[in-house]
């Protein structure tokens, strides 16, 4: 018998929680591959296509196939996705070392409040508009880069229940990695993929069949 009420909901998040172990450890592998700042877009990128059903991903048979046509898309995306989505890695990321480095008390003093307060708002924009970014990328892979990174960072306010959907989940990830560590070692990565893919790329997806159905 299939448990359902809140039993179904606790068995099916627990089932995927290997399915996240295995996503983080292919994020990690492709992050690498592109030298880590490299590689971050077109290893999410090439993820979210394998959640989304990507047809030329889901048609594979067996592990082996699979791993390869990962590694395909994945040298498929180094390109647009960094295109698409770098500006705003590159943004967050340089952010975010003032901000560690700001923490630690390696900064000049005169780096505070002003330079500590705008680094952490462009590790905000800067991360919110690089995972809309590569939902957009997904959605439109021809679609110019000035338009998706237009679209990226309207998106932070077009979708806000959706941004901040992913926003709570990431931090509450973040929070939770801190009193539990293997959380982030585990299936930090596999949390981002899933979670970009199922609160950003979907509500995307049907504010753009809107728009192309309004405009017929």
């Amino acid at each position: 018998m299939t448990p359902t009420g809140a039993a179904g909901t606790v068995m099916e998040a627990l089932a995927w929680i290997p399915r996240l172990v295995l996503l983080h450890l292919a994020w990690v592998l492709l992050v690498l591959l592109g030298a880590v700042i490299g590689g971050i877009a077109p290893a999410t990128a090439t993820l979210i296509a394998l959640l989304h059903g990507d047809e030329e991903l889901a048609a594979t048979d067996g592990p082996r196939a699979l791993a390869a046509a990962v590694l395909r898309r994945y040298r498929d995306e180094l390109v647009p996705a960094n295109r698409a989505a770098g500006p705003f890695v590159v943004i967050a990321l340089a952010a975010g070392l003032n901000v560690v480095l700001g923490v630690a008390g390696a900064l000049p003093g005169w780096f505070f409040p002003l330079g500590f307060g705008a680094a952490l708002v462009l590790v905000v924009i800067g991360s919110l508009a690089a995972v809309h970014a590569l939902a957009l990328h997904a959605l439109r892979p021809s679609a110019p880069e000035p338009m998706i990174w237009r679209g990226a960072l309207a998106g932070i306010l077009l979708l806000p229940l959706a941004t901040a959907s992913w926003t709570v989940t990431l931090v509450a990830t973040l929070l939770i990695s801190t009193v539990i560590q293997p959380v982030a070692l585990a299936c930090g990565g596999g949390i981002l993929v899933a979670v970009t893919t199922f609160v950003l790329v979907r509500p995307w997806q049907s504010r753009l069949d809107a728009a192309t159905t309004g405009e017929r």
